[in-house]
């Protein structure tokens, strides 16, 4: 019996320059109690064309401006996607194409996120993520398409001058 009740939760969706990388935004739905925010629909996902299956979530916290925390990826078959939410303080994240098949290969894109502007960033499996801490006391939420696999894991230097970020 198929339930035609079942509404998706709206996601605003964003490409950024490297338009594999997207920006998702919600709108809050309030009330007296305070708010409801959809953060995640596999649903919405797919309606919008984007196949992310939820296999790991990490919460990170970091004291310091200026914290850097990257770039990691991992090699295939452990690639993964991520889906980024700060819900507290404010980086600057970057993310590196390492997809050698790609026309965007080697580029980056930056963005600001924070918690008030309610977006959330979906980095592909395939790039190299990196962000840096604005503010002091900052909370990043890591939604992972993989596991962590310690034997594919790499990292790039954040600050290689060849890559000019």
């Amino acid at each position: 019996m198929q339930d035609t009740e079942m509404v998706t939760e709206l996601l605003e969706v964003q490409s950024l320059e490297i338009g594999d990388i997207k920006i998702f935004r919600a709108e809050r739905r309030l009330d007296r109690r305070g708010y409801v925010l959809p953060t995640y629909s596999q649903r919405g996902f797919a309606d919008a064309g984007i196949a992310f299956e939820l296999a790991h979530e990490n919460h990170c916290w970091s004291a310091r401006t200026g914290t850097i925390r990257g770039f990691h990826y991992q090699l295939p078959p452990y690639a993964q996607p991520k889906l980024i939410r700060v819900t507290r303080g404010r980086i600057l994240d970057v993310n590196v194409d390492l997809r050698r098949s790609s026309p965007t290969f080697g580029r980056h894109v930056k963005v600001e996120l924070e918690p008030e502007g309610w977006s959330q960033i979906l980095v592909p499996a395939g790039f190299a993520h990196c962000y840096c801490t604005l503010t002091d006391d900052v909370e990043v939420i890591f939604k992972l398409g993989c596991a962590y696999a310690p034997r594919y894991a790499r990292a790039l230097r954040w600050n290689d001058p060849e890559r000019g970020l």
